[in-house]
């Protein structure tokens, strides 16, 4: 059980051999052990042998990594040390609290010094002695450095303490057992229903696996904590409340079937995950008690025996039962065979072979598959000996769907990629109902933390119960030089040619595909359905989409499992830095709803665009090999160039097998910088004169020179405009535009902007 037991006391004191006398060997962690593990002997200069102190940075490091593993199994621990330190006695705390363990020292350091020194004299072998001094240094350091609270302190002769007793319950007219509950509240309630709900004089006995599997886990967990407080109700641990401490902190869970379901129920159903806490902090590991001339044992996952010491018993084995999961029969019979008459076990957790309720005289099974459409499993107990089995069925279940091997395999790939994405901090992920978008963070971005998740979280939709993609976008791909890879001498290796070149528009990411929740279309930017930018994009649909086209949008988008990627360039609400006649949408590519980036052909992609009455990215060129990409890059890339006569953001170069790269053009990237030159100027007056050295050429520092005189003095009391302004087009306080585009037409109108109008 989670019971760890520190001894403190110096070298000599007769910590070793009271662990021999009291049969704790087995379950010691002896720093001195692992000493010799580290290191052989060493010869001391009185031409004796010695314990090794040379390694102890390394011998703590094992020794806690070795605590902390049997920690995670519940495992009961002696630690053999002197412990005389205040900071090593803390951390063991630390450690108790993460893993829910209860801390007893057992104090030796009342035992007289002079007492201490003879022993040690005489101790065998000989290697484990050390010099007097060493004994007065420890017994020194026990005046100053204090046990601290929340250790509980026991003499040598005390540790019947700390043992596991049964507790009496026989003042209860009844004692409940209450089996799996998976989820299933209905089922939960209609027991309570049927029975008068809870009562004070009768104890309720919970087997755990409270959670998981079924459709009402919030309503399962909203219960629990209404009545864990109760004086007359225990809750055991199950192997599936490991999930809800995990999630309560702020984590993210291994188990597919939690991540995907469970958790997004325990969100919708408003759960406080600090009540979840406290509630977990309150399941035990065991329910061993009298009753009557009758003793149980109530664990989860069921027991082979009654031990001598069941504090001993590793909570895992507790909570996942003796032997295999298909070992319940065997266990039962064990059981039987191996306890008195008067011993009666009760567990859950396993019933592969559909066991009764009573599996046989002494041992009851409450595993009753509740979840799907099985039964809640209950036993109860009255003064009088009478037992009772209850069934309740669970009329509230999910149908499982029988669904191809091919898209079952494809579930557990997302599955495992949601759990992914969730355990990487530069992932982020929205909740939209039973659809979360998944994005890399501003920070993945300015840090260029690119991996498996960060390149795949860009417009990632999924359908997190369903396991299903509901729409996405590209992955993250990358402009030239920006990455070792995508550095231009790099590119000759890596191109498989001929490679096209379509024209780079530039606005925002919009992507529109099938819900089949709601039989619509889903409409979304790149990290969310709603908000400004999807709101603006949705009108920029309607106004270039028929209903007709629509309708055929969306049935299109069902039959073939597919997103639409679109470019929505707005000049009313969101300008960038291109300046178009109008707002336009441009469909760039119909993207599979698959974890696997695939898409249409550009020849299929345009023809579906056409049908739908929509414009489509340009294909601009198609380059066969790398001369001729040589030179047309550094055509392309000269101040002058212009495509078809107008100024373009740049290219999105494509190879033969896929591969994606960004060629952002000189104009973009001059007024995208003079853009973060504008905002500091109109917000502070000036430019840093860190940044000055930046403007290189006479139109970068005549236009500087001209919007300095836009500048207008803010009023400081209303310097919380400033954000306000940071979002919006046009300044609230002095009406100064913030777009680029509007700012560069104003620059050209102005006297000092006419001379450069040829730029």
């Amino acid at each position: 059980m989670r019971v760890l037991l520190l001894l403190r006391g110096s070298a000599g004191c007769g910590k070793s051999t009271w662990i021999e006398q009291n049969g704790l060997k087995p379950y010691t962690l002896c720093a001195d052990d692992i000493r010799l593990l580290c290191s052989s002997p060493i010869m001391n200069v009185s031409g004796g042998e010695e314990i090794s102190q040379s390694n102890d940075n390394t011998v703590w490091s094992i020794l806690f990594k070795l605590l902390e593993h049997r920690m995670q199994n519940g495992e009961f621990t002696v630690i053999d040390a002197t412990n005389s330190k205040t900071s090593e006695m803390n951390r063991y705390k630390e450690l108790c609290s993460s893993y829910k363990y209860r801390i007893y020292c057992v104090d030796f350091t009342d035992i007289p010094i002079d007492v201490v020194k003879e022993r040690n004299r005489n101790r065998l072998p000989e290697l484990k002695r050390v010099p007097d001094f060493v004994i007065d240094k420890m017994y020194s350091r026990f005046q100053t450095q204090k046990i601290p609270s929340g250790i509980t302190v026991i003499r040598p002769d005390e540790l019947d303490k700390i043992w596991f007793k049964p507790i009496d319950l026989s003042e209860y007219k009844k004692v409940h057992h209450i089996g799996d509950i998976h989820g299933c509240y209905t089922a939960l309630k209609g027991y309570f229903d049927n029975d008068g709900g809870l009562k004070d004089d009768e104890f309720y006995i919970f087997t755990g696996d409270y959670i998981d599997r079924g459709i009402e886990n919030a309503e399962v967990v909203n219960f629990l904590i209404s009545i864990y407080t109760k004086p007359n109700v225990l809750l055991l641990e199950g192997n599936h409340e490991r999930w809800l401490w995990i999630w309560a902190n702020e984590g993210v869970c291994e188990s597919k079937e939690f991540e995907l379901k469970t958790r997004y129920q325990l969100n919708k159903g408003g759960v406080s995950k600090k009540d979840v806490r406290q509630l977990y902090r309150r399941l035990c590991q065991c329910a061993y008690y009298k009753y009557g001339d009758k003793i149980f044992l109530v664990t989860h996952g069921g027991l082979s025996t009654v031990p001598s010491n069941i504090t001993c018993v590793a909570t895992s084995q507790m909570i996942k039962g003796v032997g295999n999961y298909n070992d319940v029969e065997t266990v039962a019979e064990t059981f039987a065979a191996n306890t008195p008459d008067n011993y009666i076990q009760i567990h859950g957790h396993r019933n592969t072979k559909s066991l009764p309720i009573q599996v046989n005289q002494k041992v009851f099974n409450l595993e009753g598959k509740i979840e799907t459409g099985g039964y809640l499993r209950c036993v109860r107990f009255d003064k009088d000996g009478t037992l009772e089995c209850v069934e309740t069925q669970n009329t509230i279940f999910e149908e499982v769907e029988v669904v191809p091997e091919s898209i079952e395999n494809e579930q557990i790939l997302i599955g495992d990629m949601i759990i992914a994405l969730r355990k990487n901090r530069f992932v982020q992920e929205k909740c939209f109902g039973n659809i979360s978008s998944f994005n890399f963070t501003r920070q993945a971005f300015y840090d260029k933390v690119w991996d498996e998740q960060t390149t795949k979280a860009r417009g990632l939709y999924i359908n997190v119960p369903k396991q299903k993609i509901v729409a996405r976008a590209y992955e993250k791909f990358f402009n030239i030089n920006e990455r070792p890879e995508t550095k231009f001498d790099m590119l000759e290796r890596r191109f498989a040619f001929p490679v096209t070149a379509y024209v780079k528009e530039n606005g925002f990411l919009g992507i529109v595909s099938y819900n089949e929740e709601t039989d619509a279309l889903f409409v979304t930017t790149k990290s969310a359905p709603d908000g400004d930018f999807a709101r603006w994009f949705k009108e920029m649909l309607n106004e270039k989409l028929s209903d007709k086209a629509a309708e055929k949008m969306k049935q299109f988008s069902k039959k073939q499992n597919v997103s639409f990627v679109f470019e929505c360039v707005d000049m009313k609400n969101d300008p960038h830095i291109i300046d178009y006649p109008e707002s336009e949408l441009f469909l760039l590519d119909i993207v599979y709803n698959d974890l696997k980036f695939k898409k249409f052909e550009y020849t299929e992609m345009a023809k579906v665009a056409n049908e739908l009455g929509l414009k489509h990215k340009t294909l601009a060129y198609v380059i066969e090999s790398w001369s001729d990409f040589f030179d047309w890059y550094y055509q392309v890339t000269s101040e002058d160039y212009e495509y078809d006569g107008r100024k373009i953001e740049g290219f999105v170069i494509e190879d033969t097998n896929g591969y994606m790269v960004k060629l952002k053009l000189h104009y973009y990237n001059f007024w995208k910088f003079m853009r973060s030159i504008s905002h500091e100027t109109l917000r502070n007056g000036y430019l840093n004169p860190k940044r000055m050295s930046a403007l290189t050429s006479p139109l970068a520092n005549q236009y500087y020179s001209w919007v300095k005189t836009l500048y207008k003095p803010r009023d400081k009391t209303k310097y919380h405009w400033w954000k306000f302004w940071k979002k919006t087009n046009v300044s609230k306080q002095d009406n100064t535009p913030r777009d680029i585009c509007t700012l560069r037409k104003m620059f050209y109108q102005s006297e000092t902007g006419r001379l450069f109008m040829n730029e």
